[in-house]
């Protein structure tokens, strides 16, 4: 991963002795005018950016960013518009500082931000020093694991310095964003595995690893402990492949051994073709991002034993492949949950909920104070939400909030959709007591989620459906193309929140 060596700080000093080969400037469109520090310096300059501006050569248009060069130990000072006034938030200016970033990463190993100027007059400065590093660092992010040719010409920034006015210590503020940022884009290195190498196996020593280093307890099942527990869903999606099934159940406790854990269970399909229902070109590309909930989970877990938060949590993650072959499961079967419950498979494509079923099941049992899944269970969402936003339901009023809440402070979108009794009836069976697809084809995400249901008994619980959150197309802002590492951010805030 190649932005793990890129470092963030602080610090309080005058424009002149900034010694990175680029400083970068926000603007406000309205408020193209220099003041205070940055105006002293153009004076010092010969008026060099304040001529810049005034040639109209930059209209501090949402995405502009302009160089000047102003000498060999700064180099360049790097003007990035930020847009209207009234358009101005967080989110413009993270993904703002992100596409700058990109754009100097070829030729600049270190920058530094006027920390002031991207706040549009109306951010706090540790909440901005906190986005922006997250900024910076995610839009940096770049998967070259498998390249090899010209490996060696790939560049990129290496330190990034916040200049504040205030001098405040944000070494908090940065510490979080790094270890946040670590998390998701090591989320997106393995989504973006392809799926010969992040095997079941593979995923789950890393997990093991994970659990070695930071303290964190570690249980590993094989094909034969997930057999013993009578994790009949997991094991029918799971018999079709070469590659075993592994059941990684991670745990950390920050909190008094009182305090009831939260858990998160994450799908961890590593490869889906869809079974003996096949998915069609081009769907079945790029299906190594099934596994994304459950890396997701993986690396939360492991962000909150490094900021050491005051949380009991555990992760709970089902790693399997759906592939064809004689001993695959099939549609009409009959498979047996880990509760007990009786499954009739109408579709082998929707395997991420029976995999989950086992899992939620599991989950229960420890009797915990909430479980949230993170599943790409569905594209079903893409009519309504597209790729901007995730939907999510819940059986909790209060943990309903606390996401949307969390949606808010992580910049993540969500979107609740909701869990009526009517759709109850979508999934009932002739020959077991649920089918795991409605025939009828209709609200994906909803039916999806009412499958589950059934498997968390009385304890709260949500669904985030990542389905169409989980891949970009697009290099942009915070995004790159390949995995995203939804979720992570929104879980951290949400913990970071939880009481």
């Amino acid at each position: 991963m190649e932005n793990q060596s890129v470092s963030v700080r602080s610090m309080k000093c005058s424009l002149d002795k900034v010694k990175d080969n680029a400083l970068l400037i926000g603007f406000i469109k309205e408020k193209t005018g220099l003041s205070g520090e940055l105006k002293k310096f153009d004076a010092e300059h010969g008026n060099i950016v304040s001529s810049f501006i005034r040639d109209n050569s930059f209209k501090a248009e949402k995405g502009d960013v302009k160089s000047i060069y102003i000498n060999k130990s700064l180099k360049n000072i790097v003007l990035v518009g930020l847009g209207e006034q009234d358009k101005f938030s967080i989110s413009v200016m993270q993904n703002a500082v992100a596409d700058a970033c990109k754009k100097l990463r070829n030729g600049v190993e270190s920058l530094s931000i006027l920390l002031g100027s991207f706040s549009g007059g109306v951010l706090d400065e540790k909440e901005l020093a906190e986005k922006a590093s997250l900024g910076c660092l995610m839009g940096l992010y770049k998967f070259t694991e498998f390249k090899t040719k010209d490996k060696d010409k790939i560049k990129s920034i290496r330190q990034i310095t916040l200049i504040t006015d205030s001098g405040h210590n944000l070494e908090k503020e940065t510490e979080y964003a790094a270890i946040v940022a670590e998390a998701v884009n090591k989320t997106r290195d393995f989504v973006n595995t392809p799926p010969n190498v992040a095997t079941p196996e593979h995923i789950a020593d890393y997990a093991k690893n994970i659990g070695k280093n930071f303290g964190i307890k570690a249980k590993i099942f094989d094909e034969n402990g997930i057999a013993k527990m009578k994790m009949g869903c997991f094991l029918g999606v799971a018999r079709g492949s070469v590659n075993k099934p592994r059941l990684v159940v991670l745990e950390y406790n920050g909190a008094a051994k009182s305090k009831k854990p939260i858990v998160i269970v994450g799908k961890g399909v590593t490869f889906d073709s869809g079974g003996l229902n096949v998915k069609p070109y081009p769907y079945i590309l790029n299906m190594k991002d099934d596994k994304g909930g459950a890396l997701a989970a993986i690396h939360t877990i492991e962000a909150c034993a490094k900021l050491r938060m005051p949380v009991n949590l555990v992760v709970i993650a089902p790693f399997c492949e759906n592939m064809i072959d004689a001993a695959s499961y099939r549609p009409d079967d009959v498979l047996t949950a880990y509760n007990g419950m009786t499954v009739e498979i109408k579709n082998t494509d929707a395997e991420g909920r029976l995999i989950l079923a086992d899992a939620l099941a599991y989950a229960a049992e420890l009797k915990p104070e909430v479980i949230i899944d993170i599943a790409t269970l569905t594209g079903a969402s893409m009519v309504t939400l597209g790729y901007v936003a995730t939907p999510f339901l819940a059986t909790d009023e209060k943990l309903s909030e606390k996401i949307k809440s969390a949606s808010k402070k992580s910049l993540e979108k969500v979107w609740e959709l909701p869990l009526w009794p009517e759709f109850e009836e979508s999934i009932k069976s002739d020959v077991a007591d649920i089918k795991n697809i409605s025939e009828e084809g209709d609200a994906g995400v909803i039916i999806g989620a009412t499958f589950l249901k059934n498997f968390v008994g009385e304890v709260p619980w949500a669904h985030i459906d990542i389905g169409t959150t989980v891949w970009s197309k697009v290099d942009k802002g915070i995004l790159t193309k390949g995995g995203t590492g939804a979720t992570v951010r929104l879980m951290m805030e949400l913990l970071r929140e939880w009481k």
